[in-house]
């Protein structure tokens, strides 16, 4: 027993001696070896050599747009133009009296267009109206036709714009009794002394600055005649405000 074990202890040694041997020490072949099994921890080594750069990489993609600052300060004002060339002379003005002169022609000028223009809608005018109207100055004068007493007559006319025909001269009258005459029919006229026996007036309360009464006209005849129609004559008649007569209207 004693012998067994001995004969293990030698055989174990021996293959330390081996081992050894065919190993590197740390001492002789630290700058060899790659593998040093040393029982005490190695120094550090030298640092290697720097390794070369690598390929380079490829582009990313494009990132999103950032949202726009904030405008900076106005910068400082630049530097003043240099002066600009004169421009080419206007032509010469008309003195005082010469433009007054213009003045007059181009008057002149539009007068004749508005007496032209006037002669134009006159005769328009007459065209429109005959024959049921005419115009005297500023004044139209039109029927309709129709016949009404006093009081439905002034309505007519107001429901349209004017008043019961009431003549001012004798152009007016005129103008009256010919219309009257193309329908023959006599026309009530926008006079009569309702307020005041014999004191014939307009139908605003002017006093008649003109008149044509017939012959005796006025008579109240019956007391009864406060209105005036007009004869074919063009002389004037006091009649009842309740007969039917031709309605004509002024404008």
């Amino acid at each position: 027993m004693h012998f067994h074990a001995f004969h293990i202890l030698l055989l174990g040694m021996s293959l330390v001696r081996e081992y050894s041997s065919s190993q590197c020490t740390c001492e002789e072949k630290a700058n060899t070896c790659t593998f040093i099994p040393c029982g005490i921890p190695g120094s550090n080594g030298l640092p290697g050599r720097d390794g070369k750069e690598g390929p380079k990489g490829e582009k990313g993609e494009l990132g999103l747009r950032g949202t726009q600052g904030l405008p900076g300060k106005a910068g400082p004002s630049g530097p003043k133009g240099e002066k600009g060339s004169v421009g080419e002379r206007g032509p010469t003005g008309l003195s005082g009296g010469q433009e007054l002169n213009h003045l007059k022609i181009q008057v002149r000028e539009l007068q004749v267009q508005l007496k032209a223009l006037q002669a134009t809608v006159s005769k328009a005018q007459k065209v429109l109206l005959f024959p049921n109207g005419m115009t005297v100055g500023e004044k139209i004068f039109k029927t309709e036709g129709s016949e009404g007493n006093f009081e439905t007559s002034k309505a007519a006319c107001s429901q349209a714009g004017g008043l019961l025909a009431s003549p001012r001269n004798s152009a007016e009258n005129s103008a009256i009794q010919q219309i009257a005459a193309r329908h023959k029919k006599m026309p009530f006229l926008g006079i009569n002394d309702i307020q005041t026996e014999g004191t014939f007036k307009h139908l605003n309360g002017e006093a008649l600055g003109y008149s044509n009464w017939a012959s005796n006209e006025p008579n109240n005849s019956e007391g009864i005649e406060d209105c005036v129609e007009i004869h074919s004559s063009g002389k004037w008649n006091d009649k009842s405000c309740a007969e039917k007569r031709l309605i004509i209207c002024e404008y």
